[in-house]
């Protein structure tokens, strides 16, 4: 295959493996410790606020400390896997 095709699909690759982590840090939450909807959660049961430990709440939302690296982290999840789908679908040379 030429290597244009093989920069196209490594980035396709790319695209897809970080997009998935994206996806699968935004649904498991990965960007809060006390996230809003624990907050409205716990205020409709009538509480004060989100207890995050015996005898601790939390009555405003709180940030992970790692959430601002979030966008690294899938960047590199995506350069990682395209730079193996690229060296894969390279042309294997007679030994």
């Amino acid at each position: 295959m030429s290597t244009a095709r093989n920069l196209v699909l490594a980035a396709l690759v790319a695209l897809a493996v970080g997009g998935g982590k994206m996806a699968w840090d935004t649904t498991r939450g990965a960007e809060w410790e006390v996230s809003p909807d624990q907050i409205a959660q716990a205020k409709a049961e009538g509480k004060i606020g989100f207890e995050t430990s015996p005898g601790t709440v939390a009555m405003l939302p709180i940030r992970s400390e790692t959430a601002d690296l979030l966008p690294f982290e899938w960047a590199l999840y995506g350069i990682g896997a395209g730079a193996l789908a690229f060296l894969g679908l390279r042309k294997k040379q007679a030994a």
